[in-house]
């Protein structure tokens, strides 16, 4: 497994969705890989803190059209 490949399955790894073997290959290249393994820490810490996070309102439609604009390029280099 590549750091790109973990990075392709990042989301599922962190929301224990992997079969048992993808899960195993992940964790395998984890404990060999430190910048892949803070990765894995620092992504699951930050989805712990946004479930935490309190329910909100919808976002105005404008103000969620203006950040999603600004966010696309990001999103598309992932």
């Amino acid at each position: 497994m590549t750091c790109e490949d973990l990075h392709k399955l990042l989301r599922e790894f962190v929301g224990n969705e992997l079969v048992v073997e993808s899960r195993t290959t992940v964790e395998v290249h984890i404990a060999g890989c430190p910048h892949c393994g803070t990765l894995v820490q620092s992504y699951t810490h930050v989805v712990r803190i946004a479930r935490a996070l309190p329910k909100t309102r919808p976002l105005p439609a404008a103000f969620e059209a203006r950040l999603r604009a600004m966010l696309e390029p990001e999103l598309k280099d992932e």
